[in-house]
């Protein structure tokens, strides 16, 4: 069995979401995949928040309103002091796992 590492979004799925981006250096137009997510946080707001898909990325069929652990990695624009998310090539979203069952298997 391999242990999952790194960081996962735990969050709401809302859409599949493609953006037509205009590369300002040719002009030509490339498409921009993602995944479109409410974030729940510790303070009780939510973040909608977006999963940029690598390309040629299949993404399996989710549900909107499901929660799913989206394995991501991480990457800090600057100018927008903005944490942006992209999806890891390697791994496909997972079915929210059982907190209480879990707790309750430890104990």
């Amino acid at each position: 069995m391999t242990k999952l590492q790194g960081p996962v979004l735990f969050a709401r799925f809302e859409k599949l979401d493609t953006f037509n981006w205009t590369d300002p250096t040719n002009g030509l137009q490339k498409p921009i995949v993602s995944y479109k997510v409410l974030l729940a946080h510790g303070d009780g707001t939510v973040t909608r928040e977006s999963i940029t898909l690598p390309v040629g990325y299949r993404p399996p069929s989710l549900t909107p309103g499901e929660i799913y652990g989206f394995p991501v990695t991480a990457r800090l624009n600057k100018k927008r002091q903005q944490v942006n998310w992209d999806a890891r090539a390697d791994l496909m979203p997972f079915a929210l796992p059982g907190i209480q069952d879990q707790l309750e298997l430890e104990a």
